[in-house]
């Protein structure tokens, strides 16, 4: 898994490549957004264009991200999901917990409205 950082104005956005999955990755993943969080982020955008596949530990990072964000007075919004990874958002019903937007754009934009 590899992980881009870019920052739009108070928006950070992760462009997210590889496989979503158990494993040292993810583990590295949830502690840099832990961190993250714990610096004041509150809008975060996780890219999914690059991501082709989602196991339960990566489903549970999702969660638990879009959880802590969400105390902490923020929000965590999913764009360009790839049709795999949407197909296993619909059956968990997790697209209804999500932001999810066709474009890193329309993510960031969602901020404002």
């Amino acid at each position: 898994m590899k992980v881009r950082e870019i920052k739009r104005d108070d928006v950070m956005i992760l462009e997210l490549s590889g496989r979503l999955t158990e494993g040292t990755d993810t583990q590295s993943l949830s502690s840099k957004l832990n961190e993250m969080i714990d610096e004041g982020l509150t809008k975060l955008v996780f890219d999914l264009s690059k991501v082709h596949w989602i196991d339960s530990s990566g489903l549970g990072l999702l969660i638990r991200g879009y959880t802590r964000m969400q105390k902490n007075g923020g929000e965590l919004k999913l764009a360009r999901v790839t049709r795999s990874v949407n197909s296993l958002l619909q059956m968990t019903k997790l697209t209804t917990v999500f932001g999810v937007y066709d474009t890193v754009d329309e993510a960031v934009h969602s901020y404002a409205e």
